[in-house]
């Protein structure tokens, strides 16, 4: 049997059926609220990737170096980039396979957080305490006018440094050079310079006085130091400048070195003659007192930059003036540059020496 809806049931019908998949609808649609709040940032950083894909695609990059030239500016009146800033910084060194290390050692005796003291590393048969020369008249009497009264001279002149930059070495390194920008006498020359500015007149002798014969160098140098007080007889105080070679048992190349006001710089020493050797030297603890005074005014203005005052049995040729020193400025393990900072230090010293017991 069937049912005939009239008109006015269908029309309820239909509205009754549409309602419920109306509601149903909104019922599915709260439910995949979640759903949808998880994919939505997936697919949205999905077509962003995609949009950044190929070579339009932006760099977020920041290079130091660049083999490109830099665009013009357009803006008239920019100003121009500051030169040094543009400039990419010189690549450090790099060894080589066979290439020896240097090891770098503060060799003063004290930290730079200790107090300084006045040492003595004695090589000779006499016994000796720095204290006690300090307080010694000061040995030499002269006044400061524009006659030159230091003289600096390299009884082993072609002693070189190495490279600015470089902690290493080649094996066959003679650590030897007759180009003079690498060796004691560039630090010679620049000690010169920077007594002169501070009103210490002195004299350079950049002869190398070893490049003839190494063995006789101490021969020949003094006879150079006898011609020049010679001809200068106003000079009082000679410079000997060297530098050293330390290698500690095991052959490692060390290098004196301390940190002052934030740089590197190599450690000097003082060394002083005595008459224990074959020549003759009467007046050697006036030597060793000026020595004393200049080891006091270093510690007192650079703690850490000398090390301990070196007394040999050598005379060194110190017996031709009262005021004569043989310095060691680092090693053969320091840099060229690391020598240029030490020495300007001690020149300040050196000078304040003279200036205060000097008329």
């Amino acid at each position: 049997m069937r049912i005939r809806l009239t008109k006015k049931a269908k029309i309820l019908l239909t509205k009754t059926v549409c309602f419920i998949v109306a509601i149903a609808a909104l019922i599915f649609a709260f439910a995949m609220i979640p759903t949808i709040a998880r994919i939505l940032p997936r697919m949205l950083i999905a077509s962003a990737d995609v949009a950044y894909e190929g070579d339009t695609a932006p760099v977020f990059a920041l290079t130091e170096e660049s083999d490109e030239e830099p665009e013009e500016s357009d803006t008239e009146n920019s100003e121009p980039d500051d030169e040094s800033e543009s400039e990419p910084p010189e690549p450090l060194p790099v060894p080589g396979e066979d290439d020896l290390p240097v090891f770098s050692q503060n060799l003063c005796w004290y930290g730079a957080d200790e107090t300084p003291g006045l040492y003595v590393i004695n090589e000779s048969r006499y016994s000796v305490e720095l204290k006690d020369y300090v307080n010694r008249s000061f040995p030499v009497t002269a006044t400061i006018t524009d006659e030159p009264i230091v003289l600096i001279m390299h009884t082993h002149g072609s002693e070189s440094y190495l490279e600015s930059g470089y902690g290493f070495y080649s094996p066959d390194e003679t650590f030897r050079s007759t180009d003079e920008d690498k060796t004691v006498v560039h630090i010679g020359e620049l000690l010169c310079e920077q007594l002169n500015s501070l009103g210490i007149p002195t004299l350079h002798d950049d002869t190398m006085y070893d490049i003839e014969d190494f063995n006789s160098s101490y021969t020949y140098s003094f006879k150079g130091i006898k011609q020049w007080l010679s001809d200068y007889p106003s000079i009082k105080f000679v410079i000997d400048l060297h530098r050293d070679s330390i290698f500690d048992s095991d052959g490692n190349n060390v290098k004196p070195i301390t940190e002052i006001d934030g740089e590197s710089v190599a450690q000097i020493m003082v060394v002083t003659g005595t008459d224990q050797g074959t020549v003759s030297h009467p007046n050697w603890k006036n030597n060793l007192t000026f020595s004393a005074y200049l080891q006091q005014k270093l510690c007192e203005l650079y703690p850490t930059l000398a090390r301990p005052v070196n007394v040999r049995t050598s005379a060194f040729n110190q017996q031709l003036t009262s005021g004569s020193i043989l310095l060691e400025v680092g090693s053969c393990g320091n840099t060229i540059d690391e020598a240029e900072r030490a020495i300007i230090l001690f020149a300040r010293a050196y000078a304040d020496v003279l200036k205060e017991n000097l008329s």
